[in-house]
């Protein structure tokens, strides 16, 4: 019972700007202001802290704008192993370097992944008071692979 309408059905693969932005800010924000404001707070002792953000917000907007162009001179799919690998040259360092961040996203992505379960545990903690360290750490792994 395969027609042919079925097969000509299928869904566009697009990704537009809403999601690329809902994806972006996903992976740039995640857990970790929840759990670096308070720390910064702490550190600082108050207003100061916020000139902290200050910086922050520009070296970020810098950042953006950087990104944008790489983005818009080369309009590729692979981001940044892309844009090292022209960066560098396709057949001298290009190659080396698109590695060496692959390699290390492949490091980085379980620990960023495991930093945001640690935030969530800590958000936990006020609301789950009689429980474990361990159980808030095991609610918040299963919370992030929902």
């Amino acid at each position: 019972m395969h027609s042919s309408s079925a097969s000509s059905q299928i869904p566009e693969r697009r990704f537009g700007l809403l999601q690329a932005t809902a994806l972006n800010m996903s992976n740039m924000l995640g857990a970790g202001p929840f759990i670096t404001i308070p720390a910064l707070m702490l550190t600082m002792g108050g207003p100061q802290s916020m000139l902290g953000w200050g910086v922050a917000l520009i070296l970020a907007l810098a950042d953006g704008l950087v990104w944008s162009e790489l983005g818009a001179a080369l309009q590729k799919s692979g981001g940044s192993y892309v844009y090292l690998r022209e960066g560098y040259g396709r057949e001298t360092w290009g190659r080396f370097m698109g590695f060496l961040f692959i390699w290390q996203f492949i490091l980085s992505g379980p620990l960023e992944l495991a930093t945001a379960y640690v935030g969530v545990a800590q958000y936990l903690q006020p609301l789950w008071p009689q429980s474990s360290e361990f159980t808030r750490l095991c609610a918040g792994r299963e919370w992030g692979c929902s």
